[in-house]
């Protein structure tokens, strides 16, 4: 049983640094390219389309990290649990909130932080990776 999570947690992270690698080197940077008068309804149409991506997968990765911690506690189901913790305070009290700030209106400064923050959340992910060939 304990390998089927393990499957699944290696499965779920290695498609959100797929998908998070994507977002910062394409994505991200080409939001400055889309014309300013049609950024607020690109950004509502992308962000919508990305919680269908991405919404399923981080919860699965969370909630299995949650559980295989919990049930094995060791050492490195604890790097697992605290790295997933980490990327989703990330998400939600970071990088979230600057997504709704560019939900109105293009802010280069915003896209900066933006890109920055998906940078070490896509690290940690890589790192998590890592840490997950190594169990």
């Amino acid at each position: 049983m304990e390998f089927l999570f393990i499957a699944a947690l290696f499965f779920c992270n290695l498609l959100m640094v797929g998908v998070s690698l994507i977002t910062q080197f394409v994505t991200y940077p080409s939001f400055k390219l889309i014309d300013r008068k049609e950024f607020s309804k690109f950004h509502k149409a992308y962000t919508k389309k990305m919680l269908f991506i991405v919404g399923p997968i981080m919860t699965i990765e969370f909630f299995v990290t949650v559980t295989v911690f919990f049930v094995n506690t060791n050492f490195h189901f604890f790097i697992q649990f605290v790295l997933v913790s980490l990327i989703w305070i990330l998400t939600f009290f970071l990088i979230v909130p600057i997504h709704k700030k560019l939900e109105n209106q293009f802010d280069n400064k915003l896209n900066n932080k933006l890109i920055k923050l998906n940078g070490f959340r896509t690290s940690i992910w890589i790192l998590k990776l890592f840490f997950l060939g190594v169990i």
